[in-house]
């Protein structure tokens, strides 16, 4: 195989020595049980990767994904369950190092990158998907590396340009990385940790050797929680904020001079290789994941348009639209009159856990349900952040019993499509429904107005900025290139 790694890829798995074998052969390149040079070359792109470099679609879309996010930071912050974890992190104190954003105070670095980064995530609103030659690879690294970064930034005084540089090299990594693995989903958390941890070196200023290390330590400590999604726990977001406290940890660890592995991701017992059957990763894909190193720069592109689930928005559309058409043709939508709903899934589509029947157990629940999302769409026409408070569903009790007697079913629809149904059956026997793709418009690129109207959404329901405040986001977001000190942009997120 000739590629860019040189023959030491036909032994990316083999590395580790058998019994009776010098462990000093590790160190030659000529030997069979050398490491791959793959992970030097990654940790080297991380560490040299320049503004200069960048594409101007890689300045323009995380520009557009920072406002993003950062409404969802605001978003975030009106999660009630969520206000006992920074109770117990400003109980436990330490250091007024780092900002909070979207609350009061400072903490040390590692519990305010947790926080701000669990308050991204928690209504599951932010971006998601690497496109990598055609593939969508889900990720989920944003909601940890945008706040993460917000924050570093802060306390390093880091300008603009230098902070976009800093998370588009650290997604870079983790779009490569999980390239490599045949699978594309549910890996969607797999290299959150190590992409805190390729964020946090260049905050460190670890050289490549030190950065490796880093992530080492980070791929220790990396999980994939699919398994919220079935139980509805809080974990899927908690796994978010542990990741990046880990990658400052990580860091640290490799600053004060701890070692690391050869390879943490493709050596015999490395993180990607553990994920693959066999533990043989793809030569092809492995290939593949290096073409354009240092060239091209991959980012998360793709927008959710509600909270929750992805699978859960194409509920949400059919459960708008069945509204609209029934105001349409009666005049009003009267609540009283609705005697049935029924949701339906295609035969074909993988994320079942959403048809799970619902009942009412947290905010988590909520965000997860095929069931709440097409029946809070249905009355108050779209799921927004503000619906999906634990407070505002059981302060309105008919969505709740709604939701829980509605159906969930399954139709036969044509190949190669997963599609959502929702039928509505009024009392005096007139029905309404409406069909959609599962995946609606995630994937295609939003226009400017969707992003701000998503910002402006989740700022009115934090309801603690004043609107000139809002504004000077959406400003300084759209030039963030020239900002010569980003606290000029953190210092807007903070309440004092």
């Amino acid at each position: 195989m000739k590629t860019i790694l040189g023959k030491v890829v036909v032994n990316m798995i083999e590395y580790a020595p058998p019994v009776g074998v010098d462990v000093a052969c590790m160190n030659k390149l000529d030997s069979p049980y050398a490491p791959p040079i793959g992970i030097d070359l990654l940790c080297k792109n991380v560490v040299e990767t320049t503004y200069d470099q960048l594409s101007e679609d890689n300045v323009r879309i995380f520009k557009d994904r920072l406002l993003d996010m950062t409404g969802c930071i605001l978003g975030g912050a009106i999660v009630p369950e969520d206000q006992f974890l920074a109770e117990v992190l400003c109980r436990w104190g330490g250091i007024e190092e780092a900002p909070l954003f979207a609350r009061r105070g400072r903490l040390p670095m590692p519990s305010a990158v947790m926080l701000n980064s669990i308050t991204a995530r928690a209504n599951d609103f932010g971006n998601m998907f690497f496109h990598v030659h055609g593939d969508r690879i889900a990720s989920h690294c944003g909601e940890t590396l945008i706040p993460m970064g917000l924050t570093l930034a802060d306390v390093y005084q880091t300008n603009g340009a230098e902070f976009i540089a800093n998370n588009v090299a650290a997604e870079d990594l983790t779009a490569r990385i999980l390239y490599t693995l045949p699978m594309r989903w549910p890996t969607d958390m797999l290299m959150v940790s190590s992409a805190a941890a390729a964020l946090a070196s260049r905050y460190y200023k670890l050289d490549a050797d030190k950065t490796k290390v880093a992530l080492t330590y980070a791929a220790c400590n990396a999980t994939d929680p699919a398994n919220s999604y079935y139980d509805y726990s809080q974990e899927f977001k908690y796994h978010n904020g542990a990741s990046a406290q880990m990658g400052i940890m990580a860091c640290e660890l490799a600053k004060g001079g701890w070692d690391g592995w050869a390879d943490p991701y493709f050596g015999h017992w490395g993180l990607v290789t553990r994920q693959v059957k066999d533990g043989k990763p793809l030569p092809e894909l492995y290939e593949k994941a290096f073409e354009g190193l240092g060239q091209v720069w991959y980012t998360e592109e793709s927008f959710k348009r509600g909270p929750g689930g992805i699978p859960t928005t194409a509920a949400a559309k059919c459960g708008a639209a069945v509204r609209k058409k029934i105001i349409e043709a009666r005049g009003r939508l009267d609540p009283d009159k609705i005697c049935r709903v029924r949701v339906f899934r295609s035969s074909n589509m993988r994320f079942n856990y959403y048809a799970n029947p619902f009942h009412l157990r947290n905010h988590t629940n909520a965000l997860f349900s095929y069931q709440f999302a097409a029946c809070c769409a249905l009355l108050h026409g779209a799921v927004r952040v503000d619906l999906v408070q634990t407070p505002a569903i059981l302060n309105d009790p008919y969505l709740i019993s709604l939701a829980e007697s509605s159906t969930m079913e399954v139709f036969e629809c044509e190949p190669g499509k997963s599609m959502m149904k929702v039928i509505v059956e009024l009392a005096d026997g007139q029905s309404f429904e409406d069909i959609e793709d599962y995946g609606g418009s995630m994937h295609d690129y939003p226009t400017k107005e969707f992003i701000e109207e998503k910002f402006w959404a989740q700022f009115n329901a934090y309801g603690k900025m004043r609107r000139s405040v809002g504004e000077k986001i959406v400003e300084l977001a759209s030039k963030l290139e020239t900002l010569p000190d980003m606290r000029e942009y953190t210092e807007l997120l903070t309440l004092k």
